[in-house]
């Protein structure tokens, strides 16, 4: 794009010197009045051109800013938290896992980003206070709030307790809330921005994902009704919803049902090169729009396709979830649970990290991987 632009201030550029050196030399009658459109026409030329070369991707400097990242030690997560370091931001992140946590706050203070990680699980309601509180005393101010904490468990409707619904809910629905509703007070301070990760799932029920798609669903609702009421309080509101992305999430998501066949569709779908986008441009979209103050952001074609195909003919789109299902793996009597480090063994999986390699490369490098409460050991669901 860059180039296109500046061969077009070039060629304008030289279409007005040709101009120029002809200004003298006398013209037929019937030209002589053309003079001031060409010349006119040749100075927007040059202005476009020249506006085009001087305007590059704008990054927004956050220096002496301070955010906070739920869920900030892996994925998505963890790349936000440099993207906002890069800029000259404070993190502070959190995450269930002290292990995890330290090697992320390591990761990033190598970065030059300071960094402070609290360990918190988010699902706690009578900790969610203090988590706030400790962020806005480690930095003296909180600019920004990231409600990015998930989880993913993929298996058949059956394959699930209420157990697996309530982890759900708690993780992305009440957690958010109840972050959002403590942070507000810093946030109107600092004139702050709140910044919820949604998801495509909560446009679209995909089959497999019914506890995540329920959640975000409701996430969606809160981060829209959040925004329409906190607007006239100095606070933005930014509803993020990403469709898929590599960020190695097939890693510490939780299979049930026929774990590895479970896995196969998923690591599949989440690390295609043309229908997903790498955690990185997501991060870089994510920290731009909400420094900017943006309210909505989808970040990828196929999530936007989907929410049009959903206002369009949402009758249609079922249908086709319905498709989509046959062909997914078929509930078993026996239910097992396993997480996605423990569920890729098989010589189909084995086969697919060639096309999944982004992914695979992903997990690595994002800190994806078993939680360090001890091994993971197949359970029944």
């Amino acid at each position: 794009m860059t180039r296109a632009k500046t061969s077009l201030a070039l060629a304008a550029a030289g279409w007005a010197m040709s101009r120029l050196r002809r200004r003298n030399e006398p013209a037929p009658d019937h030209r002589r009045g053309d003079g001031t459109a060409a010349w006119a026409l040749a100075g927007a030329a040059l202005g476009v051109g020249a506006a085009a070369m001087g305007t590059g991707p704008y990054t927004a400097r956050l220096t002496g800013k301070v955010a906070l990242i739920t869920g900030g030690s892996r994925g998505l997560g963890l790349q936000m938290a440099r993207e906002f370091g890069s800029r000259g931001a404070s993190v502070v992140i959190c995450a269930r896992d002290r292990a995890e946590l330290d090697r992320a706050v390591a990761d990033l203070e190598t970065r030059g980003v300071r960094a402070h990680g609290i360990q918190c699980d988010v699902r706690d309601a009578d900790r969610v206070p203090d988590l706030v509180e400790e962020a806005v005393g480690v930095f003296g101010r909180l600019d920004f709030v990231v409600n990015n904490a998930g989880i993913i468990q993929v298996g058949p409707q059956d394959s699930f307790s209420e157990r697996h619904f309530r982890d759900a809910m708690e993780t992305m629905f009440w957690a958010p809330l109840r972050i959002s509703r403590a942070a507000l007070g810093p946030l109107e301070a600092t004139g702050g921005s709140l910044v919820n990760i949604t998801s495509i799932g909560g446009h679209l029920s995909v089959p497999h994902l019914l506890p995540y798609s329920c959640a975000k669903f409701a996430e969606v609702a809160l981060s829209e009704g959040l925004a329409a009421e906190v607007a006239g309080r100095n606070v933005r509101v930014t509803t993020v919803v990403p469709g898929l992305m590599r960020t190695g999430s097939h890693k510490a998501a939780v299979f049930s049902g026929v774990p590895e066949r479970e896995y196969t569709w998923f690591s599949l779908s989440a690390g295609l090169p043309l229908i997903s986008v790498n955690a990185e441009r997501a991060a870089r979209r994510i920290v731009e729009s909400a420094a900017r103050g943006r309210g909505y952001v989808v970040l990828t074609p196929l999530a936007r396709a989907v929410i049009a195909a959903r206002g369009l003919s949402p009758a249609l789109l079922q249908n086709a979830m319905g498709v989509m299902n046959r062909v997914l793996p078929a509930s078993s009597g026996e239910t097992r649970e396993k997480p996605g480090s423990r569920a890729d063994g098989g010589a189909v999986n084995r086969a697919l990290k060639v096309v999944t390699g982004l992914n695979e490369r992903a997990s690595r490098r994002l800190n994806q991987g078993p939680r360090g409460e001890g091994p993971h050991e197949e359970r029944p669901a």
